[in-house]
């Protein structure tokens, strides 16, 4: 057994673990290095994420071949954050890095050394939760900045690539040192933000998502622009984080204050104001409202289709006021909660009258940034706009009068505990759209009871939170429980409903420390998959036991039966 001079070095591979080096070189954490790796001793570049150690190794370990680039990366900061994420939401290190960030980064050159931020800050830091109206949110943003002259660094969050478009048309006029960093930005550009944030340059960051793990040194201000969006919870990577949470951990890390923003909170906001984690601020009493009914229509699409008057998908009554709207040089959003049906709301409209000039917003992937860019400029040119949810929060410029809801009832029939609460705070956030800009809606329902819808319009916020909450008390979802979900697909529905059985039976004999819910199969974007909740209590060896949790899936990941399942770790899903 000899004494090595060891290294830990993160490699961009979608692996659960970091790998152990032993170097004579000068190298610091953030240095990057070239090394050998795998059985046939390929040649990649790695991240050192720990200081130089001595261990005592009885077989044999790699060396690093070559120093890269000897400036560090990462920022302190930074790598905080990593490694909370990495043991919060049970995904190893290397994963995260391999999920979030492109490979181009380990090709940054730093042409001069910079200094990690070493002031102190105070601790009078604040998580403040703002409910405040949507057309008010970045000129106040605007004034803040211009008001306290920061000279740092300030990061704005939002939910979704036209959400950060609009927001970025309307803030670099004021700031020229304003950036967008999303999935939208090309690589190239994505390491010239990455250097100017890490060289501690006066910047702000627009971005949704992943921006909330950039290498900020002097993080002065965070927003959160409508900080109740479920878009902000990543669903489609092996990291599935929520950015709204991150942000406000990175506040912690930076000890800087943090706005959540929205006209309709989330309820885990709402939950932690009542806890006094958060300060809350209703800056235009917009929760206490009453609904102005003169300006809402709801019409039942089963009452349609007995009296002939619905033909595909919309009402022959709702096609006729889109119509009128037309006529009047008046434009129309037409909202629809699955992106599947975005293609028949058109074909519906297109036969009711084939002059409009319709823009189709569905798979938001494959819209590059220049075709964003162009959109915005073009914007009003369209006499009807439809999406799903992106169109409610990211068309802010398009100068519409009638929105219409087609069947937006169907979020409350998912197969998820949040449901109610997406259908609620969309209704909520449309029908106050009316009492503010002067617009009017029409809800076509699915179902063929509108009570329900009825209620939701009467009801006030708080009302309709607290009764969510005790539903959600009851049945020990979170925010009363640290919710955990396991998801195991195949290729094939009856392999995912066999080994995802196999799953529970194993898990529920051993994680007697939680509560486990058999979900079972479970339809998602056009994908079927196995689910299993696990209920933690919030503080009792919470943390001990997701490790038991994280240690005992990845046994299982390794098992042969298991080779041709995906499982993956949902935390608060």
């Amino acid at each position: 057994m000899k004494d090595f001079n060891c290294v830990d070095v993160l490699i961009s591979v979608p692996l659960d673990k970091v790998f152990t080096y032993k170097s004579n070189f000068k190298i610091k954490i953030g240095s990057v290095v070239k090394i050998p790796f795998g059985n046939n001793n390929e040649i990649v570049k790695g991240i050192i994420i720990s200081k130089p150690y001595i261990k005592k190794i009885n077989f044999q370990i790699k060396e690093i071949i070559s120093v890269e680039n000897y400036e560090s990366i990462l920022s302190d900061t930074q790598l905080k954050l990593l490694k909370w994420s990495s043991t919060y939401y049970l995904v190893g290190l290397p994963k995260i890095f391999n999920s979030v960030f492109s490979k181009n980064i380990l090709d940054i050159n730093l042409d001069e050394k910079y200094h990690q931020n070493k002031n102190r800050k105070s601790n009078n830091y604040k998580t403040n939760l703002i409910v405040d109206h949507s057309k008010n949110i970045i000129i106040n943003i605007i004034n803040e900045i211009k008001s306290n002259r920061y000279n740092n660094q300030i990061l704005i969050l939002c939910p979704n690539s036209y959400k950060t478009q609009s927001t970025y048309n309307i803030l670099s006029k004021e700031n020229k040192d304003t950036y967008i960093y999303d999935s939208k930005t090309t690589s190239s550009d994505k390491i010239k933000i990455w250097k100017d944030v890490l060289m501690n340059k006066k910047v702000i960051i627009l971005g949704s998502k992943s921006a909330v793990f950039l290498p900020f040194i002097s993080l002065k201000k965070i927003y959160v622009i409508y900080e109740h969006n479920y878009l902000y919870k990543e669903t489609d990577k092996v990291l599935r984080f929520n950015a709204r949470d991150c942000a406000v951990v990175l506040s912690k890390i930076h000890k800087c204050d943090i706005d959540l923003i929205s006209d309709s909170p989330s309820l885990e906001s709402m939950y932690n104001t009542k806890k006094n984690k958060f300060k809350f601020y209703d800056k235009s009493k917009k929760l206490k409202l009453k609904t102005d009914l003169k300006r809402i229509s709801i019409h039942n699409k089963l009452e349609n289709k007995l009296k002939n008057k619905i033909d595909g998908i919309i009402s022959s009554d709702i096609l006729n006021r889109i119509k009128i709207n037309f006529e009047k040089n008046q434009k129309s959003i037409v909202f629809t909660p699955y992106s599947s049906d975005i293609a028949e709301v058109e074909e519906s409209l297109i036969k009711s009258n084939p002059n409009y000039k319709i823009l189709s917003i569905s798979k938001t992937s494959t819209v590059t940034r220049n075709q964003l860019e162009k959109f915005f400029k073009k914007i009003n040119e369209y006499d009807i706009i439809i999406g799903n949810y992106s169109v409610i929060d990211g068309l802010d410029q398009f100068n519409y009068n009638l929105l219409i809801l087609i069947d937006p009832d169907k979020i409350s029939s998912l197969s998820n505990y949040r449901s109610n609460e997406i259908y609620f705070q969309l209704i909520f956030k449309v029908i106050k759209k009316v009492n503010y800009d002067d617009k009017k809606v029409i809800i076509q329902l699915s179902k063929s009871d509108s009570s329900e819808l009825k209620d939701i319009i009467r009801y006030d916020y708080f009302k309709i939170i607290s009764k969510e909450m005790d539903e959600r008390k009851l049945f020990d979802y979170s925010p009363f429980k640290r919710l955990i979900s396991l998801e195991l697909s195949s290729k094939k529905k009856d392999d995912s409903l066999s080994k995802g059985e196999i799953l529970f039976n194993e898990i529920k004999n051993k994680f007697n420390f939680c509560d486990i819910t058999n979900v079972g199969l479970v339809k998602s974007k056009g994908k079927i998959f196995y689910k299993i909740y696990l209920k933690l209590d919030r503080v009792r060896n919470l943390k001990k036991n997701k490790k038991i949790i994280f240690e005992e899936i990845i046994k299982v990941k390794k098992r042969k039966e298991f080779y041709n399942n995906l499982i993956t770790i949902d935390v608060d899903p």
